[in-house]
């Protein structure tokens, strides 16, 4: 077990080692094992593998950073970008903030509204002359329902 151990490491190691040559070849040995090396056998025919090594920073036309000052402008950018996120996040923070504010006022002049409206027992109307036409029963209901309706729509979360 451990001879075959340190024969996979040794082969790996060929490997690794033909990596940084650029050389790796690959051949079926006497028990029908593939083997990698970085020399083809004697003897024996081997196929020269193609590798295709990992581009570094920069060198395949990304934006990859080259140098430091390339670095540093990306981080510069980096650093704005998240800036800007806050501060928009921050924006709609304060605005649904504002709205909710607005809502609940909305939800306390219509429920003083309705309590006025129904503490009253009957509405008017001021008429052009100043004079006041009160209210059938029939609008009078309807103005309760659509006061009703507003703190609904209002204090829909219990405000």
């Amino acid at each position: 077990m451990l001879r075959k151990v340190i024969c996979l490491l040794l082969s790996l190691g060929g490997v690794w080692w033909g990596l940084a040559d650029g050389a790796v070849y690959r051949w079926v040995d006497e028990n029908g094992r593939t083997q990698f090396g970085d020399r083809p056998p004697a003897g024996r025919s081997a196929e020269e593998l193609q590798i295709k090594s990992r581009p570094t920073p920069g060198s395949d036309g990304t934006d990859a950073p080259a140098n430091a000052e390339q670095r540093r402008e990306l981080q510069q950018r980096m650093l704005d970008a998240y800036r800007d996120e806050r501060e928009a996040k921050q924006q709609a923070r304060e605005k649904k903030a504002a709205q909710e504010a607005k809502r609940k006022r909305a939800c306390t002049q219509a429920k003083d509204q309705l309590r006025s409206f129904e503490a009253a027992g009957a509405l008017y109307k001021l008429q052009p002359d100043g004079s006041r036409r009160y209210l059938s029963d029939q609008e009078y209901q309807a103005v309760l329902r659509k006061t009703r309706e507003r703190v609904k729509q209002y204090c829909r979360s219990g405000g």
